[in-house]
């Protein structure tokens, strides 16, 4: 899992992503990239699992199942993001999001979490939503060789799922090389 962190790490420093309508995992793992970007998204789970015990919070099943080898958390998502807040404040530096907590009407039981950990502007954003059907029309980032790259403008966007649209080089190239 950390050798799949250093390498994109090493990548995303290296390269100006954040103007790309996506990340291309080939690019970053060669032919080895399915396995290597859930190594990835299994780094960042083990990342955002010690975040909620550190607040003293469950961690979800799915999560644990997830770092235990299963293929899917059906009740979560992680995704590449950029947020403009966090390029102008922090760079190229190592930044995380404040965790995002939803709870039930009687504030027994937390319903929703989201939070991010960043590489410069470029992060990955993971949400854990108890009520929300697994085919709401969420994907992982780790299951297509060219991870979409979702745009926020601050972090309470992140936190509600509010992208904003790509920057003008982004929709030209994926303009270009639609279908």
């Amino acid at each position: 899992m950390d050798a799949a962190y250093d390498i994109y790490t090493e990548h995303v420093q290296s390269y100006l992503l954040r103007v790309m309508p996506s990340v291309d995992m080939t690019s970053v793992y060669g032919s080895d990239w399915p396995e290597q970007t859930t190594n990835l998204a299994r780094y960042h789970a083990k990342h955002f699992g010690c975040r909620m015990v550190r607040n003293g919070l469950s961690v979800p099943q799915s999560l644990r199942d997830f770092l235990d080898g299963a293929e899917e958390m059906p009740d979560a998502q992680m995704a590449i993001i950029s947020t403009d807040s966090i390029h102008r404040s922090y760079g190229k530096g190592l930044s995380i999001s404040p965790d995002f907590v939803w709870a039930d009407k009687d504030l027994t039981h937390f319903t929703s979490y989201v939070m991010a950990a960043y590489i410069g502007s470029m992060g990955v954003r993971y949400e854990w939503n108890k009520t929300v059907a697994p085919d709401a029309g969420r994907s992982q980032f780790y299951g297509y060789p060219n991870a979409v790259i979702n745009y926020f403008r601050d972090e309470v966007d992140m936190a509600n799922r509010k992208t904003r649209k790509p920057g003008i080089l982004a929709r030209v190239l994926n303009w270009a090389n639609q279908p």
